[in-house]
């Protein structure tokens, strides 16, 4: 059944009001204009109304929701730009929610009804690859990229290279990601967009050092840092991702360091989670048992409210960490917790990740911790300078 995803996430009459508004817009944007005006019948908008006055419905999408009556009761006269506002809200507010399935049909609708936006193509094209849907993601990202191109409208068309670099960066097909960001990063710096040009640094970064570049990686996160500048909101982001880095190149006291210093900088239960994940595990390698202990409680308690795309990776963390520490109990049942979440979601990268975690388990192996590197401290002392101010991240990317 069409959009079935909104009536799991969203329960009772609202789900179902949610649900049969977004059934009907996409009706009517399949429709052609001339054959709109017999597409409900006459008391379809009323009794819709007496619904909706039934329910107590957020301020946020209260007047989204009254658009759509409005297009049962007049679907000829409709203007496009309403229906596509209206989704659009409704949209950013259930991916505020962790309603991730009926933020991406109500973002898709959007798209339908407008499809020249080559915007909307790579909102959806966002959404369904946070949902692990990745045919979708893809067929999504190229439509943007097709019409961005089309329009000259290059930072969607930018924007959706990024998208497409880190949907293969979650699918662990790395030289496919590295060309998709480089040709994001081109086209950024040709049409000047430098705001674009700090986050494609970062990307390439973040797909150097999945590969293992180890030190090679750490000139794109300088040239990242330079074009974002020291207050850009994307500057936490990039020092979660530095200390994830250094974490894996066994500097555990510098990542430690980086990533307590992060906690401030993230609201959401999802961003909270990695960044808890991160001292969890970098506290585990550096030996700092009450520090490992203080950050996997506390994950528990943020675990419910996270999307299923950061848990898997949150939980990997803290066996990570569990298994520096020797407690080998501990790190099997996380990594199994882990390896589970990522298989059901074809999670590639967090599967073999886990795979792996659970077979090191086994023959009890941990991480060793590797000499101070002089450049990762003195980049580690900027950002915990940079990071003191006020600024806003997210860990959730393209």
């Amino acid at each position: 059944m069409p959009a079935i995803g909104i009536l799991d996430e969203v329960p009772g009459d609202l789900g179902v009001l949610l649900w049969r508004s977004v059934r009907n817009v996409n009706l009517w944007a399949a429709t052609p204009p001339a054959a709109r005006g017999a597409l409900f019948d006459g008391g379809a908008a009323d009794v819709r109304e007496a619904d909706l006055s039934r329910l107590e419905v957020e301020a946020e999408i209260a007047a989204p929701l009254s658009v759509m009556v409005r297009l049962l009761e007049s679907p000829a006269g409709m203007d496009v730009g309403r229906v596509v506002n209206a989704c659009r809200r409704v949209s950013v507010w259930a991916e505020q929610r962790g309603a991730l399935a009926t933020a991406l049909e109500f973002m898709q609708t959007a798209a339908l009804c407008a499809p020249q936006v080559a915007a909307l193509a790579y909102a959806v094209g966002r959404l369904a690859r946070r949902r692990a849907e990745y045919d979708r993601a893809e067929s999504w990202f190229g439509r943007a990229v097709v019409q961005a191109r089309r329009t000259r409208d290059w930072r969607s068309y930018a924007l959706a290279f990024s998208g497409l670099g880190n949907l293969n960066v979650q699918k662990g097909n790395f030289p496919t990601a590295k060309r998709a960001h480089v040709r994001c990063l081109r086209a950024a710096l040709r049409h000047d967009l430098v705001d674009l040009q700090g986050s494609a640094y970062h990307d390439l970064f973040v797909t150097e050092i999945e590969t293992g570049a180890g030190a090679g990686a750490d000139a794109f996160a300088e040239q990242a840092f330079r074009a974002y500048g020291e207050g850009h909101p994307k500057v936490p982001r990039l020092a979660y991702d530095v200390a994830y880095h250094w974490m894996l190149e066994g500097f555990f006291g510098d990542a430690l360091r980086l990533a307590q210093a992060l906690g401030p900088h993230f609201e959401a239960p999802a961003e909270q989670a990695l960044v808890v994940a991160l001292v969890t595990r970098s506290a585990g390698g550096a030996g700092d048992r009450g520090a490992f202990e203080r950050g996997r409680r506390e994950l528990e308690g943020l675990l419910a409210g996270v999307g299923e795309d950061a848990a898997a990776r949150a939980l990997l963390g803290v066996a990570y960490g569990a298994a520096s520490l020797h407690d080998w109990q501990t790190a099997r049942t996380y990594a199994t917790r882990a390896l589970d979440l990522a298989t059901e979601r074809r999670e590639g990268r967090v599967v073999l990740a886990a795979e792996a975690a659970l077979e090191s388990v086994s023959a009890r192996l941990s991480a060793q911790a590797s000499t101070p590197r002089p450049s990762a401290t003195r980049l580690a002392d900027a950002f915990v300078q940079a990071l003191t101010r006020p600024a806003g991240g997210a860990l959730v990317g393209a």
